[in-house]
């Protein structure tokens, strides 16, 4: 990481699992990182793989602007009254008939593989189906490879991330939606918003297309098992892990 930044970025998004968080935890200086933001006037979007009801806690209690979720299926944004308003990518009918498959898809998988274990959040999702791969049971790196392919051979999109392997039905993902809220905030404004005034940061394989996306992107430290499966890998990498290499990107930005 340098020093300072060349440009002045005044939209960050941000992966949540191990960037935000560290071995499952908020660190406090990453809250306070988030509150600094927010208070230099810095937009931070979270984008995320994690599950519908742990989005809208997020974009309810955080400092945060908005939140896309479930990897990019929609995001959540409180409108000029306070309001908390979801926009999502497919229409319902289309929504409705995709999660029945993909609830069919889930059960048989974890009928036929003991290493294809829904994730205990489940219950909590709109839009996609995610099997525990790290967070509650450690499954190995030929079980993770073995229930991605799976998952392809089924015909659905799935993305690795230091936790959860996530599925889901629908040509949209995290960098496609945070470019469609990107286009909806300069439509509000009525200003356009330059790449260089947007960063990412991230910290495994689930954030390949934030990478490839967006010029400006960060690795945390913990990313350096992803980096050799990544086809764009960051352009800088923190040299502390999770929530603590996010306070020292902050760090930089703010200077």
């Amino acid at each position: 990481m340098p020093e300072r930044l060349e440009h002045r970025i005044r939209y960050l998004f941000t992966d949540v699992d191990d960037t935000l968080t560290w071995q499952g935890r908020l660190p406090v200086e990453t809250f306070v990182a988030l509150d600094r933001l927010q208070r230099a006037g810095i937009q931070v979007i979270p984008v995320t793989g994690a599950c519908a009801g742990w989005c809208d806690c997020i974009a309810r209690t955080w400092p945060v602007s908005a939140v896309i979720g479930e990897n990019g299926a929609f995001w959540i944004q409180p409108d000029d009254r306070g309001t908390m308003k979801r926009t999502y990518r497919q229409p319902l009918v289309e929504r409705t008939r995709n999660r029945a498959l993909l609830q069919r898809l889930q059960q048989r998988l974890s009928t036929q593989h003991d290493f294809a274990r829904p994730t205990d959040d489940q219950p909590y999702r709109e839009t996609d189906i995610a099997f525990d791969i790290g967070q509650q049971w450690q499954a190995s790196r030929e079980e993770r490879e073995r229930l991605l392919t799976l998952l392809h051979q089924a015909g659905v999109q799935a993305r690795l991330s230091s936790i959860h392997i996530n599925a889901w039905l629908g040509d949209y993902d995290k960098a496609s939606t945070a470019q469609a809220w990107l286009e909806q905030e300069a439509a509000r404004s009525g200003q356009p918003i330059s790449t260089h005034e947007v960063a990412f940061i991230g910290d495994s394989g689930n954030d390949a297309a934030m990478f490839a996306h967006f010029p400006y992107s960060v690795g945390v430290a913990n990313i350096a098992p992803f980096l050799d499966s990544l086809p764009h890998p960051p352009r800088y990498i923190t040299s502390a892990s999770g929530g603590f290499g996010f306070a020292e990107f902050v760090e930089r930005l703010l200077k």
